[in-house]
């Protein structure tokens, strides 16, 4: 059974949307009101935000990932955010396992993989 979707409390909606659209392609509005923003990418990924008080002191092994095809994918991922200046919060490249973790603009943690 796959994950449906994750919620995130965020300070500004319009910021997080624009970063998960630019840097996760989740770009479509499914739902859209004072109170809740729900994205979703062609794959099927949903990411449902709303206006609050992101909490302050996450654990770092709290976060969520999108698995890629392939470590060059992540890799190639990685140089994408280097260049948009995001963040970089775990990198791991053994290899086999590649993955690489960064920041999105509450501090939430953001993950791609491959194995």
């Amino acid at each position: 059974m796959p994950l449906n979707h994750v919620a995130l409390t965020v300070s500004d909606r319009e910021r997080s949307a624009a970063f998960y659209a630019e840097h996760f392609g989740l770009s479509r509005r499914l739902h859209d009101d004072e109170h809740l923003f729900i994205l979703c990418s062609d794959d099927g990924s949903v990411l449902a935000l709303s206006t609050g008080v992101p909490p302050s002191d996450l654990p770092r092994t709290n976060h969520f990932g999108f698995q890629l095809g392939g470590g060059d994918a992540v890799r190639a991922a990685r140089e994408r955010f280097r260049a948009a200046g995001i963040e970089e919060t775990e990198w791991q490249d053994d290899g086999r396992f590649v993955r690489v973790q960064v920041a999105d603009p509450d501090g939430y943690r953001v993950e791609l993989y491959s194995f």
